[in-house]
């Protein structure tokens, strides 16, 4: 049942419970505890009582002593199939069946990263798992090209951090051919264009492991790709310790990038920039105050016409933007807010304490228990 939501001035204050971190762990256990466990023991179970069901969203999840994996779901978030995963991992690409013509789906070790794993989200059924090279490591992004010939991944150099595009053939069992290079140091997501060209959020910062090294010579960008590889722009932030890392997309020509902070702890950036085309990066406008809710970091990013939801698993919130009026309409709290994806003129997001929000951008909220614990990514499932 829908409920008509508040403004955010009102129903979000400074001292909500729901933003104190210790609770937020208590409220992720307290929340999904039992159910989690049974779910991981259970999961053959739902892979055979649902296989013949379609699922339309897929995340990565975070279970109890280190079990990890990818989730195949319904739209509200009850899991079809789940498929084990040797590490956590962040990001998924998905293939489009109506297209490419198979129905795989990759899921991205968090960086830095030794693996990807396939599979397919039609069956649950595990295929390749591939590894990255001892000098080499993922940086959890991936995207399949436009004719699904190949899949793109953020990778690095292990010692410089040196940023690369790693190209694997699809119909070689995801065989290694190729590498783009010189695109800047720790490209993190990287996103495909209606037109087969590529967008890269660039972080810019050099790490051992994930101790960042080089914050005061960051340079992070926006990166633009044409089908080759080839840069066709590259645009930064006046902020440099604004580590450019996730991005959203309005299917038109419109590019939202989101940040991680990595200066004064006390200061509060604008932490999500819009960019059409060629040009220069604006950034989307809150006060500081309302900025410090998120704690330097976003998540996840999706567009539904003028307006933009973006989460922050730090911040147990996510906020709603319009694009034409620059403006913050709303901040709402939502524990271990996660990923979320645009469909049919909805926001689907999901959370690290199993709640997931359907809801229109102005109202018509669904909350729904999930029972999975979803780490910082959803995709849905393209027809």
């Amino acid at each position: 049942m829908g409920i008509k939501l508040v403004p955010y001035k009102v129903s979000v204050k400074k001292q909500d419970p729901l933003f104190d971190a210790k609770r937020r762990k208590l409220l992720s256990l307290a929340a999904i505890g039992s159910g989690a466990a049974v779910l991981g023991g259970l999961s053959w179970l739902y892979q055979k009582n649902n296989q013949h069901n379609r699922g339309t969203l897929i995340g990565n999840s975070v279970g109890f002593n280190k079990q990890f994996h990818s989730v195949v779901a319904d739209w509200q978030g009850h899991p079809l199939f789940r498929i084990p995963l040797p590490e956590r991992a962040h990001g998924v690409a998905i293939s489009q069946l109506s297209r490419m013509g198979f129905s795989d789906a990759v899921a991205f070790a968090r960086r830095p990263g030794s693996y990807f794993q396939v599979f397919d989200y039609k069956t649950g059924d595990i295929k390749q798992l591939i590894q990255a090279e001892p000098n080499r490591h993922f940086y959890g992004h991936g995207v399949f090209s436009l004719d699904g010939r190949y899949l793109l991944a953020t990778q690095g150099v292990k010692e410089t951090s040196q940023g690369l595009i790693g190209v694997y053939d699809v119909s070689d069992n995801y065989k290694k051919i190729d590498e783009w290079h010189g695109i800047g140091i720790g490209p993190h997501e990287i996103i495909r264009l209606n037109n087969g060209s590529y967008a890269v959020g660039v972080g810019g910062v050099h790490t051992n492991g994930r101790e960042p090294l080089n914050l005061d010579t960051m340079r992070p960008s926006l990166t633009r790709l044409d089908i080759s590889g080839n840069i066709t722009s590259q645009v930064g932030l006046e902020d440099k310790r604004l580590s450019i890392r996730h991005l959203g997309y309005d299917q038109h020509d419109l590019i939202l990038c989101g940040q991680q902070y990595r200066g004064e702890p006390d200061d509060y950036p604008s932490l999500i920039a819009m960019q059409r085309g060629d040009e220069e990066l604006m950034p989307l406008n809150a006060e500081p105050e309302e900025w410090a809710m998120f704690k330097h970091y976003i998540a996840s990013i999706a567009v539904v016409d003028d307006y933009v939801l973006a989460t922050s698993p730090p911040g147990n919130c996510y906020g709603i933007w319009s694009i034409s009026k620059n403006k913050l309409l709303e901040l709402n709290p939502l524990p271990d807010a996660s990923g979320v994806v645009a469909h049919q003129g909805h926001f689907f997001v999901s959370s690290g304490s199993g709640e997931v929000v359907n809801r229109s951008p102005f109202d018509a909220i669904q909350r729904h228990n999930s029972t999975v614990r979803w780490d910082n990514h959803w995709n849905a499932i393209p027809l």
